[in-house]
């Protein structure tokens, strides 16, 4: 194979794996964080000690930690659905949610990834990167990047290069409120 071969082939798989998926698109209104944990609070859904964790993992993560997640949602299932929206506050009655690209993703498309606070500007060399957009919610396709969520991908920032999520399979910083369904 010559050297024109070679950047051809290169450039054509960068280009490949620089696609991504988008299951959906839109922007997002969370209400405050105390007013979520009072809605679950309500559900009688989870433990106390399960609340309460996520109440020590707010104040160690910030003032962003509620409006900046990242949530895998590795199958197609209701009641997963009804778990993330409630534990991740997208069903709260104080939210406000537009859409700007419907839903597109089947069950074969899964596992997918949802941004929440971030959008998502490209996918390379196993790396999703992400620049932080307050409000947006940018939800991709996982399935052909890590399929099995055991390829640590990690999640970086678009301009710093820092790691936002060191494996999405596993959870990211004390500053991203982090779910997996």
């Amino acid at each position: 194979m010559g050297i024109g071969s070679a950047l051809l082939l290169a450039a054509q798989t960068a280009t490949a794996a620089d696609k991504i998926k988008y299951c959906a698109t839109g922007s997002i209104a969370l209400g405050p964080f105390l007013q979520h944990i009072a809605e679950l609070r309500k559900t009688n859904r989870y433990s106390k000690e399960e609340i309460d964790k996520l109440i020590a993992d707010e104040r160690t993560g910030g003032p962003e930690f509620f409006s900046s997640q990242v949530v895998i949602k590795e199958e197609q299932s209701g009641s997963g659905d009804f778990d993330l929206n409630l534990f991740q506050g997208f069903s709260d009655p104080q939210v406000k949610y537009r859409t700007t690209k419907k839903w597109s993703c089947q069950s074969d498309d899964y596992p997918v990834a949802y941004f929440v606070g971030f959008k998502v500007r490209g996918i390379r060399d196993g790396a999703i990167f992400v620049s932080r957009e307050k409000g947006t919610v940018n939800v991709i396709s996982l399935k052909k990047l890590d399929p099995g969520l055991d390829k640590r991908t990690k999640v970086q920032d678009f301009e710093s290069r820092s790691v936002v999520c060191e494996d999405i399979g596993n959870g990211c910083s004390k500053g991203i409120f982090y779910g997996q369904y």
